[in-house]
């Protein structure tokens, strides 16, 4: 009888074996894909994900799924820091396309990312003996920016002085604030109940830096949840057929107007002459003879004209929002750059304006057929003004469809 229990007991154990070497697997796979998540390579964390799900799909199988998917998610950023850096490269701002590329770690574009890299660093001035400790220092930016340390980065940015990082530095601390105003913005509007504007703000935050403070994606994920919200009550309110209608509220254009005014000229006796533009437009939007506001927009464009480095960077932000895919602020960027007169760069500005607004056609209510053709009319002689400058788009950074559109453009010729 003894022995029989012994034989029993042994048994059990054999049984036991595999499956505690198979959790040991799954938690060594577990462990690793946390390790590679926690250094930005997903594609790695996906890959051991799979693998435990290989052995114990019931606890693993949904985890590979959500690993994949956020994988693919993270190549579609790297197309984004691909192309951008690539006109960087390009345009010959080496410090920006070695930031933005070196932000790939994985995927089809890593290994074209890296040579691009090493070109551009023994295009900067001075190549690789520039002082150590500024370059360390900008390492240390460059680190605190990604983990989201974003007054540490701007502290340790804000000196480098050797002209051959500032440039990096700079973009670093653009990216900074770039991202700080965007996500006041997005408060400000949600605080207003304007939630659909503050998806906007909040999904280009993420854009920027995903992981970035203040949570952007909890704020996005909040508009989504109160746009839902608002659909359903909208629904339900237009169902409601026992209610009559209620009038809806006069717009009071004179206020808005007046209120418009107030804002431009506050802007530029501030010296934002940038947002002034913007708040003399939107009068010009309601009123497009005001005349206090066409006077104020001739005196921010004329200030303009006389700071070539702010038409540069309105140039740059729009091609950045233009990959981002915000192609409103796209447009109102380089259309800022082409009115204030920059001349250096009028052929990519002009091919990037049309693709930006060739971009808003495309997404376009196609129930609105006057806006969808007024946009495709203005797209097309932007695409006429870029070939007027000899401008020639580099064929891997832009979509095929907007390629088809500015190929077609040529015929017409």
């Amino acid at each position: 009888m003894k022995r029989e229990s012994r034989l029993i007991v042994l048994a059990g154990l054999a049984l036991l074996v595999p499956v505690a070497l198979a959790n040991q697997q799954t938690d060594h796979l577990r462990d690793l894909a946390k390790q590679a998540k926690s250094k930005g390579d997903l594609d790695q964390a996906a890959t051991d994900l799979c693998q435990a799900a290989g052995i114990d799909p019931s606890h693993y199988q949904k985890k590979c799924e959500r690993a994949q998917a956020d994988a693919r998610k993270e190549l579609q950023v790297y197309e984004g820091y691909f192309k951008t850096g690539s006109f960087e490269f390009q345009q010959k701002d080496y410090a920006g396309a070695i930031r933005d590329l070196s932000k790939i770690i994985y995927g089809p574009y890593h290994d074209q990312a890296l040579s691009l890299i090493q070109q551009a660093k023994s295009s900067l001035p001075g190549g690789n003996n520039t002082d150590g400790r500024q370059k360390l220092l900008l390492q240390a930016a460059q680190a605190a920016y990604q983990r989201g340390d974003f007054d540490a980065a701007a502290a340790q940015a804000g000196q480098i002085q050797l002209p051959a990082l500032q440039p990096a530095a700079k973009q670093l601390l653009t990216n900074i604030k770039v991202y700080q105003d965007t996500m006041t913005q997005g408060d400000l509007l949600a605080n207003k109940g304007d939630y659909l504007g503050a998806e906007e703000k909040y999904s280009f935050a993420i854009k920027i830096k995903a992981d970035g403070p203040g949570s952007p994606a909890d704020k996005l994920q909040q508009m989504q949840a109160k746009l839902t919200n608002q659909a359903t009550t909208q629904a339900q309110a237009a169902t409601d057929a026992s209610k009559p209608a209620q009038p809806q509220p006069k717009v009071d254009y004179a206020a808005r107007v007046k209120n418009g005014l107030a804002n431009a000229n506050r802007n530029e006796a501030k010296g934002d002459y940038k947002a002034a533009l913007h708040d003399f437009d939107a009068v010009l939007v309601l009123d497009g003879l005001q005349a206090e506001a066409l006077a104020g927009k001739q005196r921010v464009l004329a200030e303009l004209k006389r700071d070539p480095k702010a038409l540069t960077d309105s140039l740059e932000d729009g091609i950045r929002s233009y990959y981002a895919s915000n192609f409103e602020k796209a447009s109102e960027s380089i259309s800022l750059y082409l009115d204030g007169g920059g001349l250096h760069n009028k052929g990519a500005a002009h091919f990037y304006l049309a693709a930006s607004l060739l971009s808003q056609a495309i997404l376009e209510d196609p129930r609105d057929e006057v806006q969808m053709r007024s946009l495709r009319e203005n797209a097309d002689q932007q695409f006429q003004m870029a070939r007027q400058e000899k401008y020639v788009p580099i064929e891997t950074l832009v979509s095929p469809r907007i390629l088809a559109e500015w190929t077609k453009t040529g015929s017409q010729q």
